[in-house]
């Protein structure tokens, strides 16, 4: 897959916004927890209560772990209550249709070793994920246990979670560009959002807004910060199959530098 030039990045932002300026007609509808993004890849995402110790490290809270399982490879992320992440890499053995073990290889650039058990409902949503390792040379443990969600319940109404993997370019004022190789797109029944991008080199930025447009085929989410610096502009994704991310483009300002992004 070709990574867009930033001339075609322009005319993305351009074609969404003349896309967006038109009358929508908002559909409502339940939307699962997480999606298949990829033809064999499984998206699972939840909200729970976990820890994860590291070392002689103070135990950090988990707050929600997302996966992608695309064949045997498989990422993990850990959210933390601080708003930090870590990524773990690994290989997935299936031992049931819901449940499997990863072994892991990597993180990030960081050595990484050891097994975590992760199981996960119907529903996409993740059960359980626990397990030990080592990190970088220091001993961890992760226990993690998802939230019960419920298809009747009216709060999951209208909530995305979308993780993919895929390639992109963001730009920041005067500094390299930087390739995105995978994002995290979040929006709850109240219309917050977040907007999290993963860059080749382990770091990641989060951008917070509001969705302010959404139909069957886009979602047009206004930025207000990235975690504690002033952010403006806005993200048009645009969505495929089973609400899997076609195009993603951003535009706006952060801590006072121009910014933009383009995914796929």
């Amino acid at each position: 897959m070709k990574v867009k030039s930033f001339s075609s990045v322009f005319s993305s932002v351009t074609i969404s916004t003349m896309i967006l300026s038109t009358p929508l007609t908002l559909v409502t509808s339940s939307v699962n927890n997480s999606v298949m993004a990829q033809s064999g890849q499984i998206n699972l995402l939840s909200q729970g209560k976990g820890t994860f110790s590291l070392g002689n490290r103070s135990t950090r809270n988990v707050t929600s772990v997302s996966a992608t399982i695309q064949g045997q490879r498989t990422q993990i992320t850990l959210f933390f209550d601080n708003g930090q992440t870590t990524n773990f890499e690994g290989n997935f053995n299936r031992q049931t249709p819901t449940q499997g073990r990863v072994n892991l290889t990597n993180s990030g650039m960081a050595n990484a070793s050891g097994t975590l058990l992760l199981e996960y409902r119907n529903d996409n949503s993740i059960s359980v994920l626990n397990g030990q390792g080592n990190l970088d040379g220091q001993n961890f443990r992760l226990n993690f246990r998802g939230n019960q969600q419920g298809s009747s319940n009216n709060n999951n109404r209208n909530r995305l979670n979308i993780q993919q993997s895929g390639e992109g370019l963001f730009s920041l004022q005067s500094r390299p560009n930087r390739n995105i190789t995978s994002v995290i797109v979040r929006v709850e029944p109240n219309k917050n959002a977040n907007i999290t991008l993963f860059f080749r080199d382990s770091n990641s930025f989060s951008f917070d807004g509001r969705e302010s447009q959404r139909d069957a085929y886009s979602i047009r989410i206004n930025v207000t910060r990235s975690g504690m610096a002033s952010a403006t502009g806005f993200f048009t994704i645009e969505l495929g199959t089973g609400n899997s991310i076609t195009n993603l483009v951003g535009q706006g300002t952060l801590d006072g530098q121009n910014f933009l992004a383009n995914f796929r």
